[in-house]
């Protein structure tokens, strides 16, 4: 679809575009008003003549031997010709014609006339009239009756009285409208210099500079400048935690890689074929820890992403637990692992990710696996009207509950004082409790009566499909 060029494109065009549309419609709806309320004073103000002419014609008719004859007020009808041209017609009781233009216009209601002057508008002679009638009664004609007067007036004089007296209003609105739309735009101005002076403030500032920007500015704009600190918080906590994401890799990183490095140059001097064995051994284990971290931080990066970008969409919990836990169970090597999956419902619905779930899931399995040392796991799904729950069971040591909240931090590695060494990176719960909170719902650890360990995610439901 075409945009139209015209259309202002900043602020103060647009707002002053709109009040002037406002007040060029208001000022051509009251042109409109004034024109049509010139033309009934100026109507009225020579119906008003008219009817004064007309009922001095009236008053000057005299019956002489019975016959109707009118003295002719030559004074009352200049008033009304001093513009326009006038006309008068007698008529006696009989319908007889007895003064004036025979072929002017007759009332349209002799009755009506008998109460007082009346008026019509009419052509006569190519030219549009106003007339005015009057019926007087005579009783000394040979046939008593009512005798009607018409005067007629053309109608320059009142058209050029009301184009003066519209000429004059709308001059008036034309004036108005001008300084209205004048001040609308020095007010549209002065309102929006805050907005200029918070943008000077703004594109003066250093990109490493988070601090909440500080005005005196109106309500209305006060509002944006919560906003604006609301982003600006948001961005200061995710570059801090950045920050420290990136201080706590390059960490991470330097060890595995230092030891990498050190057990490289041992064995390029080493020339005992069991030494070299067992270098060789413990070389490849430390670039299965650098692997490690590596994808647990490429992992933990994805899913910090996917949390604050991707929408979520209904997700089965079902066949997506199962998917995960036929990708873990290899993890095991050449232990015999024994895994149990039971569900109370078909389907499990939740709103969420199915790729950050999957990532979660499977960090719980692998800390099974390969930091719990259990060879027996079930996985259980629980469902409610309102929760879904997705219940990890091992039968490993696991972990101490007074380490439990220390887990669930990124790059907390747990020591040789919980029943199995830890020796990831501890990014592993970090991440599961990340997905588990984008989700809106938690994670939770329990350790049975029947032993080992559990871990629980519960995560608000969706209705079955």
């Amino acid at each position: 679809m075409q945009r139209f060029n015209w259309f202002p494109k900043t602020l103060f065009g647009r707002t002053l575009l709109f009040i002037a549309l406002i007040v060029v419609s208001g000022a051509v709806a009251l042109a409109g008003i004034a024109r049509y309320y010139a033309g009934v004073a100026s109507q009225r103000a020579y119906d008003q003549l008219l009817a004064g002419a007309t009922i001095q014609v009236a008053e000057d008719l005299y019956v002489q031997g019975g016959v109707l004859a009118l003295n002719l007020p030559v004074a009352a009808l200049s008033t009304l010709s001093r513009y326009d041209l006038v006309y008068y017609k007698v008529v006696d009781s009989r319908g007889v014609v007895v003064a004036g233009y025979p072929d002017l216009p007759d009332p349209t209601s002799r009755l009506a006339a008998r109460n007082g002057p009346q008026f019509a508008d009419a052509t006569y002679q190519g030219q549009p009239i106003r007339l005015g009638f009057l019926a007087r009664y005579l009783p000394e004609e040979h046939t008593p009756g009512w005798a009607i007067v018409t005067v007629a007036q053309t109608t320059h004089a009142r058209q050029q009285l009301t184009n003066e007296m519209s000429f004059k209003v709308w001059t008036l609105i034309l004036l108005m409208s001008i300084l209205a739309i004048g001040a609308s735009g020095l007010a549209i101005r002065r309102g929006l210099r805050p907005l200029a002076r918070i943008e000077t403030i703004i594109a003066a500032r250093d990109p490493a500079d988070l601090r909440p920007v500080a005005a005196e500015t109106p309500s209305e704009i006060a509002a944006i400048i919560g906003a604006i600190n609301g982003l600006i918080g948001r961005l200061a906590e995710r570059m801090t935690a950045m920050q420290r994401f990136i201080a706590d890799a390059a960490h991470q990183m330097r060890t595995p890689l230092a030891r990498l490095d050190a057990q490289i140059e041992l064995l390029d001097d080493e020339h005992d074929p069991a030494r070299l064995a067992t270098g060789l051994d413990a070389l490849r284990t430390t670039c299965a820890d650098v692997g490690r971290v590596t994808g647990q931080l490429l992992n933990h990066a994805m899913v910090t992403h996917r949390t604050q970008a991707v929408a979520l969409q209904p997700v089965d919990l079902v066949p997506l637990a199962k998917e995960a836990l036929g990708r873990t169970i290899p993890l095991a090597d050449d232990r015999d692992v024994t895994v149990a999956f039971a569900t109370d419902a078909p389907h499990a619905y939740i709103s969420g990710d199915p790729i950050g779930l999957q990532e979660a899931l499977s960090n719980v399995l692998h800390n099974a696996l390969l930091h719990g040392k259990a060879d027996d796991i079930v996985v259980s799904i629980v469902t409610t009207d309102t929760a879904v729950t997705l219940t990890v069971t091992d039968n490993g040591p696991g972990i101490a509950p007074e380490h439990w909240e220390a887990a669930l931090r990124p790059f907390e590695r747990l020591g040789q004082e919980n029943a199995a060494p830890r020796t990831g990176s501890g990014l592993g719960l970090a991440i599961v409790q990340e997905v588990v909170k984008a989700h809106g719902g938690n994670i939770r650890f329990a350790l049975p009566a029947a032993g080992g360990f559990a871990v629980t995610l519960a995560f608000p439901s969706l209705p079955s499909r």
